[in-house]
C-alpha cells in the first residue's frame, strides 16, 4: 500500500499542467502578440483561452508555423528570436493529448524580463505623429501604405533612442522608417487620394537613409550604446512604410514616433544601408523569366573595420530563401550570419545580433537568394508565370540586404564626417565638423579599389562645413568616401551607395 502511494505521488508530480509547464512557454514566446488589443488573432493569457484553442496551438507549434520566426536557428542566433525548443513543443503536445490539466497557480514560474529593447524612464525629445488616421480597408488582406511625416527640424540632430508606438496594435505588423530631405515623395503622396500612398514591396523611390529604423510587434524602445547615435538632418522627413495585417473589419491606425537625443554628440555614427544590392551581383542584373528558378549571388568587400548590429532582408513574392555569410581575411571557415529557408514576404523581420558582430577590413560578405518563378511557388502572384524585372511592385522583384553598422575604429576627435549613405542625385553634400584647420581633399573609392578625387585639396578652417561633390560621372554602385589630409592620412571615411531613384 505504501509503495502504491509513493508511485501515485510521483506520477502526479510529473503531470504536465497549464500553470506549471504551458503558461511559462506561452508567456515567453507568444503573449507579446496574443493578448487583448495586440496583433495576435486571439488572446492566450488565461487557462480558459488557451484550452479552448488547445488543438490549434498543438498544430501550429508542432508544424512551426508559430511563433512566426523564419531564420534558421541551426545556422545563427539573434537577440530577438522567438523559437520553441523541441522540448517546449513536446510539452505543449503532451499537455493537449493528456486533456489539458489546469494545475495550480502556485506552480507558475516567474518570467524573466527580456533584455532586448528595454523600457526607460526618459522623456522623448521629439514626438512625430501621423497627421491623421488611416483607415485599413483591406478586409482579410494585407495592406502596405507609406506616410510622409515632416520632422519640423530646423537644425541637424543626433538620435540615440527611437520608439515606434502603433496606434492600432491589432493591425500594425511591420514598419520601416527611412529619411529623406527632398520633396520627391510628395508626388506619390498626392497621387493616392487617401492619407499616405500605397506601395507594395518598397517605397518606390530611393531615400537618403533607407531602413533608418525598423519595428515589429516584439519591440519597445530601442536605445543605442553610449557614444553611438543616428543622424537626422534639418528639414528631413520620415518616410514610414507600414505593413497592415489582415482584419475582419475596417480599422483605423494613427501611430506615433518618439525620438530621444543623447546628452552629448556621439563618437560613432550608426548607419543603415543596403550593402548587398543589385550592384554587388556576381552575375547579370536581377531578372527572373517565366517558368524559371534562379539563384543570385552577391559579394560586398568591407572597406574598413566595422561592427554590424542587425540585418534586414528585402525581397518580394518570388524569393524563396536567403543565405548570408562572411569570409574573414586569413580564415578558411565562413562566419554564418543569416539563413532563411522559407522566405515569407508577409512576415518581414529585422534580425538583431546578440552582440555587435566585428567584421575587419577586407571581409567578404556573401549573400545568396533563390527565386522561383514557376507554379511550384505558392506565392507566385501570376496564375501563368510572367517575366519579372526589377521593382517594388506586385509583379516585380527586389534584392537587398540592409545592414545596421558603425565603424569599429575610434574616430579622430578632431574630424566628424556625415553624408547620406545612399544617393540617387548628381551631386552629394558632405557635412564635416573639424576641430582644427586642415588642408584636405575628398576622395571616393569603388569596390575595385580605384581612388578618384571628388573635391580638390583646399583649406578647411575649424568648424562645420557642407562640401558639395559632383557624382554624375560615377556609375551606380558601392563606394567609400574619404577625407585625406596633405600627408595622405585618412581623417574620416564613410560608405556610400549610388543608386537609381527607383532602386528601393
Amino acid at each position: 500500500m505504501l509503495l502504491f502511494s509513493v508511485l501515485y505521488i510521483h506520477s502526479k508530480g510529473q503531470e504536465i499542467t497549464y500553470f506549471g509547464d504551458v503558461k511559462p512557454i506561452l508567456d515567453r514566446h507568444c503573449v507579446s502578440c496574443h493578448q487583448v488589443n495586440e496583433i495576435g488573432a486571439m488572446p492566450l493569457t488565461t487557462y480558459e483561452q488557451v484550452s479552448a484553442y488547445g488543438k490549434m496551438i498543438q498544430y501550429v507549434t508542432a508544424s512551426k508555423l508559430m511563433p512566426p520566426w523564419y531564420a534558421d536557428a541551426t545556422y545563427s542566433h539573434f537577440a530577438n528570436e522567438r523559437i520553441l525548443t523541441d522540448l517546449e513543443i513536446k510539452k505543449i503536445s503532451d499537455w493537449v493529448n493528456a486533456e489539458m490539466a489546469e494545475g495550480n497557480e502556485m506552480q507558475e514560474k516567474p518570467l524573466q524580463d527580456s533584455i532586448f529593447n528595454g523600457l526607460t524612464q526618459r522623456t522623448a525629445d521629439l514626438v512625430i505623429p501621423m497627421a491623421e488616421s488611416f483607415e485599413q480597408y483591406g478586409i482579410y488582406l494585407d495592406q502596405y501604405q507609406v506616410f510622409v511625416l515632416p520632422t519640423g527640424l530646423r537644425e541637424d540632430i543626433w538620435v540615440d533612442g527611437i520608439e515606434f508606438v502603433p496606434g492600432n496594435k491589432k493591425i500594425v505588423r511591420f514598419v520601416s522608417i527611412s529619411v529623406e530631405t527632398s520633396d520627391k515623395f510628395e508626388s506619390s503622396d498626392q497621387w493616392d487620394p487617401r492619407y499616405g500612398y500605397f506601395s507594395f514591396g518598397g517605397l518606390g523611390k530611393t531615400p537618403d537613409q533607407p531602413f533608418w529604423y525598423t519595428w515589429s510587434p516584439q519591440q519597445k524602445t530601442t536605445f543605442f550604446e553610449k557614444g553611438a547615435a543616428k543622424f537626422l538632418p534639418r528639414g528631413s522627413k520620415l518616410i514610414v512604410h507600414v505593413h497592415y495585417g489582415p482584419t475582419g473589419r475596417p480599422q483605423k491606425d494613427s501611430s506615433v514616433i518618439r525620438l530621444y537625443y543623447p546628452p552629448i554628440n556621439p563618437d560613432h555614427i550608426i548607419f543603415s544601408a543596403p550593402l548587398i544590392n543589385p550592384y554587388t551581383l556576381t552575375t547579370d542584373s536581377l531578372f527572373i523569366p517565366a517558368e524559371t528558378k534562379k539563384t543570385y549571388h552577391a559579394i560586398y568587400t568591407v572597406p574598413y573595420d566595422m561592427e554590424v548590429m542587425s540585418l534586414t532582408p528585402q525581397a518580394n513574392l518570388l524569393c524563396r530563401s536567403w543565405e548570408v555569410y562572411a569570409k574573414l581575411p586569413g580564415q578558411s571557415s565562413a562566419l554564418k550570419l543569416l539563413k532563411i529557408n522559407d522566405w515569407n514576404f508577409n512576415w518581414k523581420q529585422t534580425f538583431h545580433f546578440e552582440t555587435p558582430l566585428f567584421l575587419p577590413e577586407g571581409t567578404e560578405i556573401h549573400a545568396l537568394a533563390q527565386y522561383d518563378n514557376t507554379l511550384d511557388n505558392p506565392c507566385n502572384p501570376a496564375d501563368k508565370p510572367v517575366d519579372f524585372g526589377w521593382g517594388a511592385h506586385l509583379f516585380s522583384e527586389l534584392f537587398f540586404m540592409h545592414f545596421e553598422f558603425k565603424a569599429a575604429n575610434t574616430p579622430s576627435p578632431k574630424v566628424m564626417m556625415v553624408t547620406d549613405p545612399v544617393g540617387s542625385e548628381d551631386s552629394l553634400k558632405i557635412k564635416v565638423a573639424l576641430g582644427k584647420t586642415y588642408f584636405a581633399e575628398i576622395q571616393i573609392r569603388d569596390q575595385a579599389s580605384l581612388d578618384l578625387v571628388l573635391v580638390k585639396s583646399a583649406r578647411y578652417s575649424k568648424g562645420c562645413h557642407v562640401i558639395t561633390a559632383a557624382i554624375s560621372h560615377l556609375p551606380h554602385g558601392n563606394y567609400t568616401i574619404k577625407m585625406i589630409d596633405k600627408s595622405g592620412k585618412t581623417l574620416a571615411e564613410q560608405l556610400f551607395i549610388k543608386m537609381r531613384d527607383t532602386g528601393l
